[in-house]
């Protein structure tokens, strides 16, 4: 019961941050245009890259060490924050540098120079302790903020395409608000941890980087195409595909919420036994196939009507590539299971291997798919990703975890529908 009053509470926080954003950025498409609107996605696509090099995984290990032993949590907190400091200098360094290098244009070298100013916060986003502690609506309420604070921002201070900075700014002070909050939130109710000296682990990077390195290898298996597409395409193409892509990470996004919600579940489990961990995965597993399978074919039909609702006729071309995406989302609503059970299970070294896989699948067959293709040719690149992302995490799952596969899923609820 309190798994679910915790999933429920990520998922209408979820929901409102959403919709809030899918607002602000329909309003920017409209109002900017798609050459303009592709500039900002770059930019994004970009920051996106660069906080991951800040994340290094430690936010996924934090959580799940604090699970397990409570009375940690000042000193994991200390340690994971000086970390992310370090790596936050280093990120917006490399930022700045790429930003040169690259030379997109005036309007996306400020845009990437603003941006990357919010990375100097991310360190003080403390939503993994919280989730370490089961205090799920403390994360939902920080995310609320931050989604809120951007489009407040964004509806109040961009009218034309010459304010377009403005975008960049809004989402530093989304960080900025979503950090302050953590930091009031963690003194409130970890009183007696509250002084966090400057210190660091072999543990945190020995563990946490696989984790972040898995995370950084999604991202650049989910925005690679925008980084790519944004070099050698037009802008108008950037946006076609991004514009797709956000509503896919958007939607994406309830995947990773329900496995971030169980996560911790599963490292329990794990530790009482096989047999606890194995039914916990073919529990969800059970559910989460006919969904995928249902989900994916609705996503299908209404992907056109979709795309030009959220953004305009301007946008009609990115429609097929909304369909498309589709079943990247339906895969990755079943290979959750395989990659989370496996960091669940101190396998994060595997798991890591698995998104590598998809990353490197991902930077091959997209612009292979483009100038094959076009746009939706580069959208069948990130399906093909995704799909050896499914399979490789699959077979890991069932060397390292003994985990049962789809189809025996699928059979034991047929099974189960049958004997009711």
């Amino acid at each position: 019961m309190k798994l679910f009053r915790n999933f429920l509470s990520l998922a209408v926080a979820e929901v409102i941050s959403k919709l809030v954003t899918f607002a602000a950025f329909a309003y920017l498409a409209r109002k900017l245009g798609p050459s303009t609107f592709g500039s900002i996605e770059f930019a994004a696509a970009v920051l996106m890259c660069a906080s991951l090099l800040v994340d290094q995984g430690f936010n996924a290990f934090g959580a799940r060490e604090i699970a397990k032993t409570p009375h940690r949590t000042g000193r994991l907190t200390a340690e994971i924050v000086t970390a992310r400091m370090g790596l936050a200098i280093g990120s917006y360094l490399t930022v700045v540098l790429f930003a040169v290098l690259v030379n997109r244009g005036p309007v996306v070298l400020r845009l990437l120079l603003i941006y990357g100013l919010s990375l100097l916060l991310l360190p003080f986003l403390l939503q993994w302790v919280f989730q370490g502690h089961d205090r799920m609506k403390l994360v939902a309420v920080a995310q609320v903020i931050r989604q809120t604070v951007f489009a407040v921002v964004v509806f109040a201070f961009v009218r034309s395409a010459d304010q377009v900075v403005m975008v960049a700014w809004a989402e530093v002070a989304a960080v900025a608000s979503a950090a302050a909050f953590c930091l009031f939130t963690y003194r409130r109710y970890f009183r007696d941890e509250t002084r966090m000296r400057p210190t660091v682990s072999r543990q945190l990077f020995r563990e946490g980087v696989p984790i972040g390195l898995s995370q950084m290898f999604w991202v650049v298996k989910m925005f690679g195409g925008t980084l790519i597409l944004g070099i050698i395409a037009s802008t108008q193409t950037v946006a076609y595909y991004a514009g797709a892509q956000r509503i896919l990470v958007a939607l994406h996004a309830f995947v990773w919420l329900y496995y971030f919600n169980l996560l911790p579940s599963m490292s329990r489990a794990w530790q009482r036994s096989q047999s606890d961990f194995n039914a916990m995965i073919q529990s969800s597993m059970q559910v989460a196939v006919w969904v995928a399978l249902a989900g994916g074919l609705i996503w299908a039909a209404v992907s056109s009507f979709v795309i030009q609702t959220v953004y305009g006729p301007q946008f009609a071309a990115g429609g097929t590539v909304l369909g498309i995406f589709g079943a990247v989302w339906a895969m990755a609503l079943i290979s959750g299971h395989y990659r989370f059970g496996l960091i669940a299970a101190g396998y994060s070294g595997i798991e890591m291997m698995t998104s590598m896989l998809g990353a490197a699948f991902a930077l091959l067959l997209i612009p292979i798919g483009y100038f094959k293709g076009g746009v939706n040719g580069a959208a069948m690149g990130l399906v093909a990703a995704e799909a050896g992302v499914w399979l490789s995490s699959w077979w890991c799952a069932r060397t390292f975890l003994r985990l049962k596969s789809n189809a025996e899923a699928l059979r034991v609820t047929r099974v189960t529908e049958d004997a009711s």
